[in-house]
């Protein structure tokens, strides 16, 4: 009678995937969500290719699904006051804005991120609005960078964004 060794070769074989599954899976785990734009994409303001300013990067997605990534911060607020111009939808179309936190280049929800104007961190548009995740981060963002106005995402208005800018916004 054949002895059958395909006890020993099975538990090897299982080992080798489960090691290589947890190796990819921990190796992975501290990685944070980033924004993923494509390579051709491009501004729906500016016509700017979004790929060109990974750090300044951010998409918003409407409720029929559709994305649009950004090149900074500024077109997508513009975009976010004025979809109608923009986006050809309307605001309550808007489902959800991604940014990217200025600190860890971590994804983070914009209309719950803390906004900072009028520092000294310039973007792909000129001088940047800056989302960061908390608000614990705003004191040290402007001891770092400056910076003099503040605001949430759901509070800014035509009026705050000519105030805030010195232009209006369409």
């Amino acid at each position: 009678m054949k002895k059958n060794n395909s006890g020993p070769t099975a538990i090897i074989c299982l080992t080798v995937f489960m090691f290589g599954f947890c190796l990819t899976h921990f190796a992975n785990a501290g990685e944070q969500e980033k924004i993923q734009v494509g390579k051709d994409d491009r501004c729906p303001v500016c016509a700017m290719k979004v790929a060109l300013y990974p750090k300044f990067a951010c998409t918003m997605e409407l409720i029929d699904g559709r994305t649009f990534s950004f090149c900074a911060t500024g077109c997508m607020i513009r975009a976010w006051l004025h979809p109608e111009v923009y986006l050809k939808a309307e605001k309550s179309d808007i489902q959800q804005v991604w940014v990217q936190d200025y600190f860890t280049g971590e994804k983070i929800d914009g209309s719950k991120a803390f906004w900072v104007v009028g520092s000294d961190v310039i973007g792909p548009m000129g001088p940047a609005f800056v989302p960061l995740k908390s608000e614990s981060d705003v004191e040290a963002f402007k001891r770092r960078h400056g910076g003099k106005t503040g605001f949430h995402l759901m509070d800014l208005t035509n009026e705050k964004w000519d105030e805030i800018t010195g232009k209006q916004v369409r």
